[in-house]
């Protein structure tokens, strides 16, 4: 395993870069003052109220968007916020049972458990923590369960390509994971929870918040025993091992305002998981099994310092991040033998600097400079990205009613050349009862090390093949890009429709969405070697994904401080590869009955949409809150409608060129189900006498999956019906 002991001499070259910036920066702006020391700027463009304060800190601000301060309510961008308080009262530990339990997001399983976002698989949708991206993905996946909720502020989604601010993997939207800010004093933080089927976990956070420094500590551990499920999948019965495993999480952070209108900072985390035994991997349907050990590693450090002049801000970052993955199988792996490993590595600088113009213009300028490589048994010769960007935005309100964000960002890179991308987002403000978002844009997604470099075979019992990727077989491979367009309306029912006030409050969230996909990359069969099948990688399909969301939420007030909040959203979801369709308009698509021998022309009704798509999905959430007495109780579901499995294919190729198989039958489809979590919890304080008295204890009881649905075949994440309970307490 190569350990990290490289790292430092690894980002020593950006960290002097950014020193000597800073130096700079504050040469020629040390006789500036903006006392703007613990609060963000106020996020004056694009805005819709009066100059205020107060106001701003009374409301939700969010950043991700506009990559600037922005509130929520007059943010151009659509944005979907998981606050704390949502984080506290489900009792949920890892991002993944989040984010499942959000409109229009599935988590699917594809060796790692990823979120599938717009119809979109994981690996389009960029993952950011305090706005720095997580490496390590493996399939394209990265394994969302790693990251603990348990120092999270709030969770930021935007969904839609974000590329004209974000660059490449942001080609389904963004998820950033902004984790708490210290308040004032010291401040100390206990959890543990116990788990069926499940890992025992135990949480520790010191947090200082001072006239001059905030630092924060964060610490995790997972242990997790093996156990196994078996289920009767028709005439077979299914044994799947679920291994044991350990892991930790380190998460440090300071900030230093060394002046009311300079500060700088450092953050610093490390995670880990150790895993050894019986363990299966899922790959769209393809379950293997072995025996072995995975050890994973996973350091990312961030410097960065702020400068504020009046009205502008200058932001430097320097940002790197080494993910270290090594499988050690009882089966040797073909030429790699029973070793195999990953290391991914990535260094970023950024500078960004925002101008408030005047009260109706705020403008963004920045450039990244980002190096990438990867080595290992998968990448022998040690294949590497360089990366020169620039970036633009212009944020406006030409009236009180109308706002604006339009970005555009430039990406020159090594692996396949440069790509441009704009994006605009418009918000209309009639009233205070309604808001109406419309944007559009575009968005790219460069070949992946994986995709083009990768020497990769697996001879896991269930399975074997070997992947090269397209660059070892001569392919050429075109960044995937995508034409985006989005709508939505947020409208006040209550005052709307004269609802009254005992009737609580409504809110009623409609939005419609339309990708045009090109270029997409998919896996195809290359030769065959002796036993095995040769799999590579070419530009081949035309998709489109197109929807509606609708989210209802409601909060009913019981009593003084008893008060009823629901939330029920649905997603349809329409998904289809252009070739398939266009094939079966000109009558060339068809399938061959498997009893009969009967050929049969393939009609738009049959055709059921992509693989692992579900056309209907949804969610509930019902939350009782007596503040009094210090109780929540929830009760909070999933719908997942029936979708294809690839694995399930009855009857092969409909398509000769490009070669397809297509979900167009029942039995290659998996039963929808519904997954129903619970939880009841009770929150004490108590009067400090002494330091050493606790302020508040929280306890949580609860049941995941409480009809305990299971599909070991093609949906492994589930493990049944968990029982749990945990607490929580702070000083």
């Amino acid at each position: 395993m190569l350990t990290m002991l490289t790292f430092p001499a690894y980002i020593l070259n950006s960290a002097l870069f950014l020193a000597l910036s800073l130096t700079s920066a504050r040469m020629a702006f040390a006789n500036e003052s903006d006392s703007t020391k613990k609060n963000p700027r106020l996020p004056s463009i694009p805005r819709t109220m009066k100059d205020s304060a107060k106001i701003y800190n009374a409301e939700q601000v969010v950043i991700t968007g506009a990559r600037n301060e922005v509130l929520l309510k007059n943010s151009p961008v659509r944005v979907e916020v998981i606050n704390r308080a949502d984080l506290k009262a489900t009792g949920m530990v890892n991002l993944g049972s989040v984010l499942q339990e959000q409109t229009g997001m599935t988590i699917v399983t594809n060796v790692r458990s990823g979120v599938q976002m717009m119809g979109l698989n994981p690996d389009y949708t960029l993952i950011l923590i305090d706005g720095q991206p997580m490496i390590g993905r493996v399939a394209g996946v990265l394994d969302l369960n790693r990251i603990s909720v348990g120092n999270i502020q709030q969770v930021e989604i935007v969904k839609g390509p974000m590329s004209s601010l974000y660059g490449s993997e942001a080609l389904a939207g963004v998820i950033n994971i902004i984790t708490r800010k210290p308040d004032e004093g010291l401040h100390l933080r206990a959890y543990s929870q116990v788990i069926s089927r499940g890992p025992a976990e135990a949480q520790a956070e010191l947090m200082y918040g001072g006239d001059r420094i905030d630092v924060a500590l964060f610490g995790n551990f997972k242990n997790s025993n093996a156990f196994s499920r078996t289920q009767i999948l028709g005439a077979d019965t299914l044994t799947t091992p679920f291994s044991g495993f350990r892991d930790m999480t380190v998460h440090a952070r300071i900030k230093w305002y060394a002046t009311d209108n300079f500060k700088i900072g450092a953050n610093v985390r490390y995670f880990n998981t150790q895993s050894e035994g019986l363990f299966t991997e899922s790959f769209f349907g393809q379950v293997a099994a072995n025996k072995g050990s995975v050890a994973q590693n996973d350091l990312s450090t961030t410097l960065s310092a702020e400068l504020t002049m009046n009205k502008a801000r200058l932001s430097i970052q320097t940002y790197a991040s080494a993910y270290d993955e090594t499988y050690n199988f009882d089966v040797a792996q073909g030429n790699a033998g029973t070793i195999d490993n990953l290391l991914r590595r990535i260094s970023r600088t950024l500078v960004q600097y925002d101008l408030l113009w005047n009260l109706k213009n705020r403008f963004t300028l920045g450039g990244e400079f980002q190096y990438d490589d990867a080595s290992g048994s998968r990448y022998p010769d040690r294949p590497l990205y360089r990366t020169a960007v620039a970036f633009g935005q212009w944020e406006g309100n030409p009236t009180e009613w109308v706002s604006y964000a339009l970005s555009a960002r430039y990406d020159a890179t090594s692996a396949f050349g440069s790509s441009f991308n704009p994006r605009f987002s418009v918000l209309f403000k009639p009233n205070d009862d309604l808001q109406i978002r419309v944007s559009g844009g575009t968005g790219f997604k460069a070949p992946d090390f994986r995709q083009l470099f990768v020497e990769f075979s697996n001879r896991l019992p269930g399975s074997g093949y070997d992947l090269l990727g397209a660059y070892r077989v001569g392919n050429t491979l075109e960044p995937e890009r995508s034409v985006s367009f989005d709508a939505g309306v947020v409208l006040n029912l209550s005052n709307t429709l004269g609802i009254n006030s005992d009737a609580g409050a409504w809110t009623l969230d409609v939005r419609g969405f339309r990708n045009n996909l090109r270029n997409l990359i998919e896996y195809y069969f290359y030769k065959q070697v002796g036993n095995y099948a040769v799999y590579s990688y070419h530009n081949i399909a035309n998709v489109y994904t197109q929807g509606l969301e609708v989210n209802l939420r409601g909060v009913l007030k019981l009593a003084a401080q008893q008060r009823l909040t629901t939330s029920f959203g649905y997603q349809y979801l329409d998904a289809k590869d252009v070739e398939v369709l266009n094939a079966i308009d000109a009558g060339a698509a068809g399938t061959v009955n498997l009893s009969t021998g009967a050929f049969s022309l393939l009609t738009r009704s049959q055709y059921g949409g992509l693989w692992f798509r579900s056309p209907h999905t949804g969610t509930a959430r019902v939350q009782y809150d007596n503040d009094e007495l210090g109780l929540s109780a929830n009760v909070r579901a999933q719908y997942v409608g029936t979708f294809g499995d690839e694995a399930l294919d009855k009857n092969g190729l409909v398509l000769g060129n490009p070669k397809r198989i297509v979900w167009d039958s029942d039995a290659e489809s998996v039963p929808a189900y519904w997954n129903i979590n619970m939880t009841l919890s009770k929150t004490f304080a108590f009067d400090r006498t002494s330091s050493a008295i606790p302020a508040s204890l929280r306890v949580n009881i609860g049941v995941n999956n409480l009809l305990d649905n299971l599909n070991l075949r093609s949906l492994p994440s589930l493990v049944g019906r968990q029982f749990f309970v945990n607490m929580n307490v702070e000083w």
